[in-house]
């Protein structure tokens, strides 16, 4: 198995355990996808990725914002304006790495890998900051 791209504990962990597995989710899709094409499986990458990260993206985003409004979180709507424009955007690829677009999936990619680093790594540490200082 090829090394992986990110370390969920040492990069991501929010501290807050719902939400730390759903973005551990992420990252292992991820992990998984670098590890296929590291193999030389880039058409079973391509699927893989396909079927798994749509599915993971509407359930996660409607978690995490149901999370974001029980803890009244006052910048919700902009976090949830966020969310639609990336889901928006993988919509939109989905259907060419399907047919194969080399293109598209290194674009998806590329997008996916940017998410993680700045959305999981920056955007949600702001809820996770608000979250954890209300209950300590």
């Amino acid at each position: 198995m090829a090394k992986k791209i990110f370390d969920f504990e040492a990069e991501f962990k929010l501290g807050i355990d719902t939400v730390d597995g759903e973005h551990a989710q992420l990252v292992d899709m991820l992990n998984t996808v670098h590890s296929l094409i590291g193999e030389g499986k880039k058409e079973e990458a391509q699927l893989y990725f396909c079927q798994t990260l749509s599915n993971y993206v509407d359930e996660h985003f409607a978690n995490e914002e149901q999370f974001m409004a029980s803890i009244d979180f006052p910048q919700l709507d902009e976090h949830k304006r966020v969310h639609e424009n990336f889901k928006r955007t993988i919509q939109d690829i989905i259907p060419l790495i399907a047919s194969y677009n080399d293109d598209a999936f290194r674009k998806a990619l590329t997008d996916t890998y940017t998410w993680i680093l700045t959305h999981i790594g920056k955007t949600d540490r702001k809820y996770a900051k608000f979250y954890l200082t209300k209950v300590s």
